[in-house]
């Protein structure tokens, strides 16, 4: 049986490093990394004590080349040797290792020189060996024998000069290199199980931890108790720290809590989301560290997680979280602050969740930190919000329906239905009015240039199909919602029958293809009605493009007239399917309303015309006798003024006016 054989040289290409700051110091984090693995082997958990890690950079004048990494841990034994010449090595899989690490020192350096003492069978032995890329023989001049003079066990390992493309990338500051080596390393230095560390640039000693703490801005202490699954209760301690940003670890993620055990790391947690924060004001983070004797006890062998159950666990990291909470709530009310601007901001623009005015503090409380900023995920929870709202009081009124014996409990449920009912009824109005004020600026815009330069007009067919979709008529309007005829007359929405710019053949008995821009047939409507022997009544629109100067072929008074002869000479109003919808008589009466500004234009075309200004002196109307008609010019000033002024009482009431 053969053995499969490992392309070190192709794997190490295949390595997806390309050149960047993170990738020409990833070998230095894998040699400090080992550092610490082989510094815990040998002092356990006296390791932040006794253990000593230090960094030298090596530099070419001012160019930084490589860098010598010295510990005092258990050394390269054969054990560990034996795993660092096995690629995807299992040895140190408990520790978070992958055992492809040293492949990075190939890629970025080349290689690398490890010198090494260890002890075995009572004696210190010396073991060194250099780590090339080459097709065989990656481990050259090897050396392995008595260690004379040893004091004790450590390795050295040199990474001595960058390939082209990485040690451009690297940083050359020292302050530098020390933020980027705490900042990767942060769970085991803000533990406290991180052993004494240094790093060294000629003349400049920069002690690793002493530079985390001065890193530190504020700190406290808070003891959590905390009631598990059984009853019984334990108590968390959180280190809360406030810390410059300079030492957050690369990426997208700020802040962070470490559930620790025996002063080490031994699980991780953004928490970004949770408290809704990134940087605090702009220039720090946040790291918490939790630790405490049911911790110690429950960690597992690995250290890498507790043998306490998942629900202890949950119950555990929510009092960790209420401490951090409690912490930063000077900057999670700032969060919360804009929360509540943002949702009434939703609420202004959507008035059917006027309720949650009513209730907005316990509303924001309950959203999660991080919808900040976010509307879309403010706007979902406030639909579920209202669902549930509806979902609850739909429940009362089914237990107001079959009530209990006790009548106090059954009008306490009464009246607090009606309150629902009075809040939803607020705020559908609301929603509607708002919707109306926003129809009421769109065609205040229509109403002016569409090209200011050229000063020319929108067309009519613009403001036709705001106030009434075109080409259709009323079998195909299910909802009041599907027009606005309110900008002309509220009553127009109570019509038995209208057309939109159909051709005149598809409602009336007549081959004609003429199209009213608007017609309307009212069957004895009680907001129509002049009198008890009124019958039908007929509305006629007819848009004309705002700014009008000339009407070349013919005047709308009279082009509303001829529909009128029209209607009356084809005597029925039939539906799509033809059937007689209803008849024009003697007793049928015609409004025709034409909606144009009153232009010099139009102005010379009315002359003679038995028309007189409206009592506001804004538009004309008057009556004709053939045929017989009552007739309103409604400029588009007028339109847009009586249309806000029939709803301005709802627009104050919602501070929509202005």
């Amino acid at each position: 049986m053969a053995d499969l054989v490992s392309d070190i040289v192709g794997r190490v290409n295949r390595l997806p490093l390309k050149p960047s700051e993170t990738n020409a110091l990833l070998p230095l984090m894998e040699a400090f990394s080992n550092a610490l693995h082989a510094v815990n082997l040998r002092f356990g958990d006296e390791a932040p004590g006794k253990g000593r890690i230090q960094i030298t950079i090596i530099r070419d004048g001012s160019d930084v080349v490589g860098f010598k990494i010295e510990d005092n841990g258990i050394g390269f034994t054969d054990d560990n040797y034996r795993s660092f010449r096995t690629p995807d090595s299992r040895q140190k899989i408990g520790l978070g290792g992958k055992g492809v690490g040293r492949l990075s020192w190939l890629r970025v350096f080349g290689g690398a020189k490890i010198e090494s003492v260890y002890f075995d069978s009572g004696k210190f032995l010396r073991r060194s060996f250099d780590f090339v890329l080459d097709e065989s023989n990656q481990l050259r001049n090897e050396l392995n024998g008595a260690a004379n003079g040893a004091s004790g066990p450590h390795t050295i390992i040199t990474l001595g000069q960058f390939r082209s493309e990485y040690k451009s990338r690297c940083p050359s500051k020292p302050e530098t290199l020390a933020q980027r080596l705490i900042a990767h390393f942060l769970p085991i230095m803000a533990s406290g199980a991180c052993p004494s560390a240094e790093l060294i640039d000629g003349d400049e000693a920069f002690d690793l931890l002493t530079y985390f703490k001065e890193k530190i801005v504020d700190t406290a202490v808070s003891n959590v108790p905390i009631k598990l699954d059984d009853g019984s209760e334990i108590t968390i301690t959180v280190r809360h720290m406030k810390c410059n940003k300079e030492i957050r670890p690369r990426g997208q993620s700020y802040n962070w809590v470490f559930l620790c055990a025996h002063e080490r790391s031994v699980t991780e947690q953004c928490i970004d989301d949770q408290i809704g924060l990134r940087s605090l004001d702009g220039e720090s983070i946040y790291i918490g560290c939790a630790s405490g004797t049911y911790l110690d006890e429950n960690v597992n062998q690995e250290r890498d997680g507790f043998t306490f159950s998942s629900s202890e666990e949950i119950l555990i990291r929510r009092g960790v979280a209420a401490s951090v909470r409690d912490y930063l709530k000077d900057y999670i009310s700032v969060s919360r602050a804009e929360m509540v601007r943002n949702t009434q901001a939703l609420v202004r623009e959507n008035p059917q969740f006027l309720f949650i005015n009513n209730e907005i503090d316990t509303f924001v409380e309950a959203l999660p930190l991080n919808s900040v900023g976010k509307q879309e995920e403010i706007f979902v929870s406030m639909s579920r919000r209202r669902y549930r709202r509806q979902r609850e009081f739909r429940r009362l009124s089914d237990e107001i329906s079959s009530p209990p014996s006790h009548e106090q409990e059954i009008q306490g449920k009464v009246d607090e239905y009606m309150r629902y009912v009075d809040d939803e009824k607020k705020g559908a109005l609301a929603e509607y009015v708002s919707k109306r004020k926003a129809i009421l600026d769109f065609l205040d815009a229509l109403t002016a240039y569409e090209d200011p330069e050229k000063r020319r007009h929108h067309l009519e067919d613009a403001v036709h199909a705001l106030i009434c979709p075109m080409r259709i008529d009323s079998s195909q309007v299910a909802e009041i919602d599907d027009h606005n005829l309110w900008l002309l007359d509220d009553r127009l929405a109570f019509f038995n029958f209208f057309a939109s710019d159909k051709e005149a053949r598809s409602f009336l008995n007549t081959g004609s293809q003429e199209r009213p821009d608007l017609a309307f047939l009212y069957d004895s409507c009680l907001a129509w009605r002049e009198g008890e022997q009124s019958g039908d009544k007929v509305v006629l629109v007819e848009f004309k493009r705002p700014g009008l100067e000339a009407y070349p072929n013919e005047d709308p008074i009279r082009q509303a007239l001829r529909y009128v002869n029209l209607i009356k000479s084809s005597k029925t109003f039939r539906d799509k399917s033809g059937r007689v919808i209803s008849n024009v008589g003697e007793r049928t009466s015609f409004d025709c309303y034409i909606v144009a500004d009153l232009t010099e234009g139009l102005r010379k075309q009315l002359i003679g015309l038995p028309l007189q200004p409206t009592p506001d002196n804004e538009g004309m109307f008057g009556y004709t006798d053939n045929p017989k008609a009552f007739v309103e010019i409604v400029p588009f000033s007028k339109l847009l003024k009586d249309a806000k002024a029939r709803n301005s009482a709802f627009f104050t009431r919602l501070g929509l006016n202005g």
